[in-house]
């Protein structure tokens, strides 16, 4: 009489519960990368640039390129990076990207920089990109020389882009 029972009604009975308790396990996994995946871009998106300092500015930076399309996406360490911050890859031109996060405006020594960093590493373009804007002299130089200029404005369509 006890093995009716097993195989009848526990057998089924406890196969159905195995079948939901995994389900119930699956479903929570799947949620639960949704949520951090969630978390993590909102993390990113709401990110406060005036309470970074500069090497996590450049790490922001390098993420922030990596989600608007750029490739091998590298971040140069140390005082000796030659005035190149990140070096990263898109449409088959490879950027040298001179970072400064600073308040004030940006003088012509950083389009100097990214500009002699460019030669240096043998890159297509360089670049200065800047949580603030430039002065009135480096965008003159930077349109002389070919030194393209992302201030405050792109920085924020950028981070748009990648939301």
């Amino acid at each position: 009489m006890l093995r009716i029972f097993y195989y009848l009604i526990a057998w089924p009975l406890l196969g159905i519960l195995r079948l939901i308790f995994w389900l119930v396990k699956l479903l929570g996994r799947l949620l639960s990368r949704i949520l951090s995946g969630i978390s993590g871009h909102w993390a990113f998106w709401h990110a406060d640039l005036t309470k970074m300092d500069g090497w996590e500015f450049e790490d922001y930076a390098a993420r922030l390129l990596e989600k608007n399309g750029f490739r091998r996406v590298q971040v140069t360490r140390g005082s000796m990076d030659q005035g190149v911050d990140i070096v990263a890859e898109r449409g088959g031109q490879v950027y040298a990207i001179q970072c400064k996060h600073y308040t004030g405006k940006i003088s012509n020594k950083a389009v100097q920089e990214a500009y002699a960093g460019a030669e240096f590493y043998g890159c297509d373009v360089p670049v200065v990109l800047t949580s603030s804007y430039f002065t009135a002299s480096a965008v003159e130089l930077a349109e002389s020389i070919g030194v393209e200029l992302w201030d405050r404005e792109d920085l924020q369509c950028m981070r748009r882009r990648s939301f």
